[in-house]
């Protein structure tokens, strides 16, 4: 679809919402909270919950952490079927505590439904995607076995499916002509991984693995009057989304230039093959900290709902409140979530004593893109289980060796894999005992629930409708440096509103997940995250000490102190989440020499849930990619 055409469209959809603003706010009941009735008009946020009401244990043996919440204020009820935790839409800006507005916090109203954004610019690109070209090179494998015709062009599900499931395509029955065997296509498959230049590729230099965030840093720009008064500023962000991905070049945004005045972000959104879908972007913001001296949270909502075409590329130029408000942005495909998911964090944000992307820093490098010997040590730091790692892998052995039917074996598993995360790797089984397995890996987490065997489905943890529910979480860590989990509230406990924005007529998602605001909280409490030690690698075990040996060498012996100091005087005063930083790995991968980090989390929620997100869950150390919400 060309963009006029598009914005045609877009444009007379704009008028027909205006025209039956009234219309929609009843259909919102209909099919947006199934005729649930309004909530009563008195109905308010509640307000922060007292530190005191969160409670957090360890079991004897400090591998399990069991965490409570608060209990909720609001009448207890099923939220599918009564929601008493459904606020009144209120079509004004979010007020911060001392009751002044928040600019640019309404992003919906009936007469104004896009309220944060012009009309997006929409032009046709190419949308070949990191997953056609690798796809492409094993499926030429495949095309080259003798006496095996794989004509097929479409989307190869049977493949999928063969790949996923582990068919031996080696066997006697197919045997490939080593002949045929393309060794200079290999380069481009590490190209593609690295993120390197790629000719003629939207996605060239946005990698594949995961080992790049301290060059994934960005400054918003001020903007200045004639006497140099900064009134605004802007920032750009480029994403790609393809199947099961979002990939972004930005993982974090510096605001502190614009802390006090309104500011846009650009983003240029690439909507590759099979990256159709709604652009969501989920802002979260903390209440005014020259109010509180420090970071509380407030509110998260919707900033647009804007559909994307395949093959085109859409430029928003999304209204952002001032920079101190500013937490993170969550970016997620609501037609493939979970795994489609990208957020960019405040880079001014502190965890163990530093900045988030010092974290990255002191783990993969200062550059890890300065030379190919920092790029492979950096690379180096993330798991050898990770899919996108054992095609990286697979591809530079094949380089070194030629035709080797059972390392292609390998790389095409994985290269599926890669593509589902809501179901676990090769290396790593479920735990039977919890309600969902999190594996991190390739600063990633691939997740998978226990009875759920659709794996194209939404994850759902259906068990959870009323206060007193608990969720068992097993966490498994993959990668050579540790790992953090905290569990967030969207809604459920401080209550949240649903703006009703119908986006059918451009054939988008918009009465099913439509426009929302919500009083989010952590459900970990005031203690901060449960810490997942790294994994240990037998094969090459100085990857495994590499965190461990930077912060205690001559410039990390006083980061070690820094964070020593941050977990004892803030977080953790007895000393156990420090101890666990430094953990020893415990579980052995299956058919690997790795041995995976491991702990257990057992969350009881004492509040109902929000019927937009049950429990959002992540990686505060690492939080681009290793997101895994249950619905």
């Amino acid at each position: 679809m060309n963009r006029h055409r598009l914005l045609t469209i877009y444009r007379q959809t704009r008028r027909w919402v205006v025209a039956t603003g009234a219309m929609m706010v009843l259909l919102s009941s209909v099919l947006a909270t199934a005729q649930v009735p309004p909530p009563p008009l008195s109905r308010t946020p509640q307000p922060l919950p007292d530190p005191s009401e969160y409670t957090r244990t360890e079991s004897p043996d400090g591998m399990t952490t069991f965490l409570s919440t608060p209990t909720g204020k609001f009448p207890e009820s099923d939220p599918f079927i009564d929601p008493t935790n459904l606020l009144p839409t209120i079509y004004e800006n979010v007020k911060a505590a001392d009751g002044n507005p928040i600019p640019n916090t309404l992003p919906s109203t009936p007469a104004n439904p896009y309220n944060l954004h012009p009309d997006p610019v929409v032009e046709p690109i190419n949308p070949t995607s990191p997953t056609d070209d690798l796809g492409a090179i094993i499926k030429s494998w495949r095309r080259d076995m003798i006496g095996h015709d794989d004509d097929d062009d479409d989307d190869d599900d049977d493949d999928r499916d063969r790949g996923r499931h582990g068919r031996d395509h080696h066997n006697d029955q197919y045997q490939y002509d080593p002949s045929k065997f393309d060794v200079s296509a290999l380069q481009r498959a590490i190209d593609i991984l690295e993120g390197n230049p790629v000719p003629d590729r939207v996605y060239s230099g946005i990698p594949v693995l995961h080992y790049n965030g301290p060059n994934k840093v960005k400054k918003v720009q001020p903007i200045k009057d004639g006497d140099g008064n900064v009134i605004g500023g802007n920032v750009e962000v480029h994403q790609v989304w393809f199947d099961t991905h979002i990939e972004s070049a930005t993982a974090f945004l510096d605001p502190s230039e614009v802390a006090d005045v309104e500011w846009t972000i650009t983003y240029v959104v690439d909507t590759l093959d099979r990256g159709h879908d709604d652009f969501s972007p989920m802002q979260m913001y903390f209440d005014d900290p020259n109010i509180f001296g420090k970071a509380v949270p407030l509110v998260l909502m919707d900033k647009t709902f804007f559909p994307m075409e395949e093959g085109t590329r859409t430029i928003y130029e999304i209204k952002m409140a001032p920079g101190r408000f500013y937490n993170l942005t969550y970016t997620w495909g609501w037609r493939v979530h979970p795994p489609r998911v990208a957020v960019m964090e405040n880079a001014n944000k502190m965890a163990m004593g530093n900045t988030l992307p010092g974290i990255e820093i002191d783990i993969f490098g200062e550059d890890p893109r300065a030379s190919q010997a920092a790029k492979e040590a950096a690379i180096g730091m993330i798991g050898d289980l990770a899919p996108a790692k054992r095609m990286w892998m697979g591809f530079r052995r094949l380089q070194r060796t030629g035709f080797n039917p059972l390392v292609m074996r390998d790389v095409e598993r994985a290269f599926f894999q890669w593509g589902q995360r809501t179901k676990l790797p090769d290396g790593v089984h479920p735990d039977p005992d919890a309600d969902v397995t999190l594996f991190f890996a390739n600063n990633t987490i691939y997740g998978q629930m226990k009875g759920y065997d659709n794996h194209h489905a939404q994850a759902e943890i259906s068990k959870w409708k009323t206060r007193g529910t608990t969720v068992k979480i097993k966490l498994i860590n993959g990668d050579y440096f540790p790992h953090g989990y905290v569990a967030v509230d969207f809604g459920g406990l401080r209550g949240w509103e649903n703006t009703f924005q119908n986006t059918i007529p451009v054939q988008g998602a918009g009465p099913w997940f439509t426009f929302g605001r919500a009083y989010w909280q952590i459900n970990n409490g005031p203690n901060g995250p449960v810490v997942v030690p790294a994994a240990e690698s037998r094969d090459r075990p100085y990857q495994s000490q590499a965190w461990r040996s930077k912060i205690r060498n001559h410039a990390g012996e006083h980061k070690y102190k820094k964070y020593k100091k941050y977990w004892e005087d803030e977080l953790d005063p007895e000393g156990k989440e420090m101890h666990k930083l430094f953990r020893h790995a415990t579980r052995p991968a299956h058919n690997s020499g790795d041995v995976l980090g491991e702990h257990n989390v057992e969350l009881t929620l004492n509040y109902e849930p929000s019927r937009r997100l049950r429990i959002y869950q992540f990686d505060p150390f690492h939080h681009e990619q290793a997101i895994w919400s249950m619905h």
